[in-house]
């Protein structure tokens, strides 16, 4: 199994660098890899894979995908915009419909194991 490097163009879209690497049988598999261990939430618009120790760099033909059929909005993280917010307004709502806990939570009444030392949120 051969080790391939992860290239990305530098931002001003010059050279390759090298961001990761995957290990794969062939070229095929390691721009499969690349792609979903190293951009899937879109963090580059084209990458490349290179075996460690040759010259010959594979450029990505096809960056968005297969075929762009797959929607993959959940893996990017501007799709967690907003979540913030979300929680507040439903917290306001359960504090309205008088369904919130106001009391301190509860002693943890858990035995410990000795020689477990206890952490700050225990």
């Amino acid at each position: 199994m051969k080790v391939w490097d992860v290239l990305q163009p530098d931002r001003g879209g010059g050279e390759w660098r090298t961001v990761g690497a995957v290990k794969a049988p062939d070229v095929e598999v390691a721009l499969l890899l690349a792609r979903e261990s190293h951009f899937r939430r879109q963090e580059g618009e084209t990458y490349a894979v290179r075996a460690r120790g040759d010259d010959q760099v594979h450029v990505c033909q096809d960056p968005t995908g297969i075929g762009g059929v797959i929607g993959r909005e959940f893996r990017r993280m501007d799709s967690f915009a907003g979540v913030g917010g979300k929680l507040r307004r439903i917290h306001e709502l359960i504090e309205e419909r008088g369904l919130a806990i106001d009391r301190p939570r509860p002693p943890d009444r858990r035995e410990r194991r000795p020689g477990r030392e206890e952490t700050a949120d225990a």
